[in-house]
């Protein structure tokens, strides 16, 4: 309000200055011309009575022509001359004379003397200057009311408007419902066009905000079930720097290395490398996912203890770029030690017998494929026990299931550790001897024999039975390069020795090229 009365006040008296200059010098001009159109009608008043004094030749009547002009106040001197006559005024100061010519009565056009009047020049300059002065009062004063009017009719229809405007608008929140109100006198004025226009801003500000609070709640919302999510998770997961620097984890980390028996600290390593078994294979595997632009997964053994259960887990790993194109990745380890656990159980059921614990013929088949692809020689040792079914009918199943626990445990003991054991099926073992040439085989079944005929002693029935063993063995790639061909040499070569029925210390063995060999 201040300032809009400085500025108001400020452009009225330059105005107001600058227009009272003027109007003084066009007043003053205007009051010299009066003054001069003044005597020039003087001069048409008198012309008659001049002219006949010059006619006549009166110089009485000429001399009151003159005395009457300079009566009046804009004449300071008059004189009339005609023929050698000269009439003054009692006045000899003539300034700047102004001559008018003295007409003949009776011929037109005829000029009989002339008539010379001073303006009081003096005289019409100060009541010009006094006019204009007051002119001049009068228009600053004009302009000292305007200003004031102009101040009080703006601060009551813009600036206290605005004003309170200002107050609103500063107590308003954003957001909020609350509006400003249109002043009074402003409904179709810019002021009430800017109000509603704020109003406008201010609804979209609300509708803004409001869609914002809620985005933000969704936001939140969505951060706490994915906190809860991540804090909650039974896996272990890890945003990390590609130096192997850890950024954030979370609960699941921190137990899975308390199983490992590690403490948490800034870095485990690149894709934390040094927690697992075979780093080398985890590197690897990144690497190769990360070339082909996908994501990294494989299962990996965690580096545990000797005395400690073994720990795999499934590992993802998630390259991520931010806006900034700062890359970070994701590592989620899943724990599947019991799946593996599960599989290997799964596999020893497929591959071993339940009873005896040696493998079963799809286990021995799988390893004697192995040897098979690689060309390793071996021999095949089918083993038929004798009298174990008069054993399994006179003292029952259970005693049968001793026996071949028996036997099984013996074969354990006397096979070499690069040597497979299995029960074939029913009382029949099988023996797969690595590189064994004959004089070996006679070695391991002699020894097998030794002590499988030794006699068992069943508690149930306080009695000692005994068994004996009969051996048909076939050599590959001597006898054979198949495998159903082996089996087969090797289970004629074990029925020659069950037919032949000798003790079981003696001729327990035959081999496939003995075959109806006396």
């Amino acid at each position: 309000m201040i300032r809009l009365a400085i500025v108001i006040g400020f452009a009225s008296v330059a105005i107001g200055f600058l227009s009272s200059q003027l109007f003084y010098r066009v007043t003053f001009n205007q009051e010299v011309a009066i003054a001069e159109q003044n005597i020039g009608s003087l001069y048409k008043t008198i012309a008659t009575t001049a002219a006949t004094a010059a006619y006549l030749v009166e110089k009485d009547l000429a001399q009151e022509v003159v005395d009457g002009l300079a009566t009046n106040e804009v004449v300071l001197n008059a004189r009339i001359q005609f023929e050698n006559v000269e009439v003054v005024n009692n006045k000899n100061t003539f300034i700047e004379p102004i001559t008018f010519p003295i007409q003949s009565l009776f011929e037109a056009g005829k000029s009989i003397g002339t008539l010379v009047i001073a303006p009081n020049i003096e005289y019409i300059e100060e009541k010009a200057k006094q006019l204009a002065l007051d002119n001049s009062k009068a228009m600053i004063i004009q302009a000292f009311v305007v200003t004031i009017v102009a101040i009080c009719v703006a601060f009551f229809l813009i600036t206290q408007p605005m004003i309170n405007i200002a107050h609103a608008l500063h107590n308003t929140v954003p957001g909020e419902s609350n509006r400003l109100s249109v002043p009074d006198f402003h409904q179709n004025s810019e002021l009430g066009g800017l109000v509603r226009d704020v109003n406008i801003l201010l609804d979209k500000t609300e509708q803004q905000f409001s869609s914002e609070r809620k985005l933000r709640q969704e936001i939140e919302a969505l951060e706490k079930r994915f906190r809860m999510l991540f804090e909650n998770s039974l896996s272990p997961i890890i945003l990390m720097e590609p130096r192997g620097n850890i950024l954030l984890f979370n609960i699941a980390f921190e137990t899975t290395l308390e199983k490992l028996g590690l403490q948490l600290k800034k870095s485990f390593g690149p894709f934390l490398e040094n927690i697992f078994a075979e780093p080398e294979k985890l590197l690897g595997t990144v690497k190769l996912a990360f070339a082909n632009d996908e994501i990294a997964t494989g299962e990996f053994k965690l580096n545990t203890s000797k005395d400690s259960a073994s720990v795999w887990v499934q590992v993802v790993v998630t390259s991520i770029v931010n806006e900034d194109l700062h890359e970070y990745y994701q590592i989620t380890l899943h724990d599947i030690s019991k799946r593996k656990k599960e599989l290997e159980s799964l596999a020893y059921q497929a591959n071993f017998d339940k009873l005896t614990k040696l493998y079963n013929r799809q286990g021995l088949e799988k390893e004697i494929e192995v040897f098979t692809e690689q060309e390793r020689p071996f021999c095949l040792a089918l083993i038929d026990l004798n009298w174990f079914k008069r054993i399994n009918d006179i003292y029952g199943h259970e005693s049968g299931d001793e026996i071949l626990i028996f036997v099984a445990d013996r074969i354990k003991k006397t096979l070499r550790p690069q040597d497979f054991g299995g029960r074939w099926g029913g009382d029949e073992f099988v023996l797969l001897l690595d590189g064994a040439d004959e004089a070996t085989t006679k070695d391991i079944v002699a020894r097998l024999v030794q002590r499988i005929s030794k006699p068992y002693f069943l508690r149930k029935f306080n009695q000692n039975v005994t068994v004996g063993a009969s051996i048909g063995a076939a050599f590959y790639p001597d006898n054979g390069r198949k495998l159903q061909e082996i089996i087969n040499l090797a289970d004629q070569a074990m029925y020659d020795v069950k037919n032949v029925k000798e003790s079981a210390h003696k001729n327990s063995l035959k081999f496939a090229h003995e075959i109806n060999v006396q």
